[in-house]
């Protein structure tokens, strides 16, 4: 897949899939994600801080066909990912498992759309027919973006998280991409 340019404010972002030698920007954007958002996963202490464990990490959601990386790039700097991990078995390969984060710098300029774009172009290309992802509930921006796109609320987990000491809920989403047995889109 190319690059995709998108104007954002005064500088243009790139929205592109990672390369090997993203490791370390992109291990120090999950970093600065961590410590900034609530809504991400990790906490703020958790994450290896190694760079070569992240590159490995980022050589295995490359390698597979069904599973990607984007970045958000202004001027050399990442500013926002979306890791895509497709499903391992003949049943599920065909399923994208999504994880989005933007920085807060960059929040509000529709990063977090242009990835959602940009993977969604990517699963029709490789025969993905089906994103998921979890959003905490009380994340309602998140939330309202991926209703938006065409992502439907399929169920909740309650309780699945806890933030803070607080049990959170997280909201099922998943869209469907027309269906293809070729791979290509419809």
């Amino acid at each position: 897949m190319h690059a995709l340019l998108y104007p954002s404010g005064t500088n243009p972002v790139e929205i592109r899939v990672a390369r090997d030698s993203d490791a370390e920007a992109v291990l120090a954007l999950r970093l600065m994600l961590d410590s900034e958002s609530e809504f991400m996963l990790l906490e703020a202490d958790e994450r290896s801080r190694d760079v070569e464990v992240q590159r490995r990490r980022l050589q295995g959601m490359l390698a597979p066909a069904n599973s990607t990386v984007f970045v958000a790039d202004v001027g050399g700097r990442l500013v926002g990912f979306l890791q895509a991990r497709g499903g391992e078995f003949r049943r599920n390969r065909h399923v994208a498992d999504i994880v989005l984060g933007v920085r807060h710098s960059h929040s509000g300029q529709g990063l977090a759309r242009q990835l959602l774009e940009a993977a969604e172009e990517w699963a029709r290309s490789v025969g993905v027919s089906r994103l998921e992802l979890t959003v905490m509930a009380h994340n309602e921006r998140a939330h309202r973006l991926y209703l938006s796109v065409g992502f439907r609320d399929e169920g909740s987990k309650r309780e699945s998280l806890r933030v803070r000491g607080a049990p959170v809920d997280e909201i099922v989403m998943g869209k469907l991409l027309a269906y293809s047995p070729s791979g290509s889109s419809a």
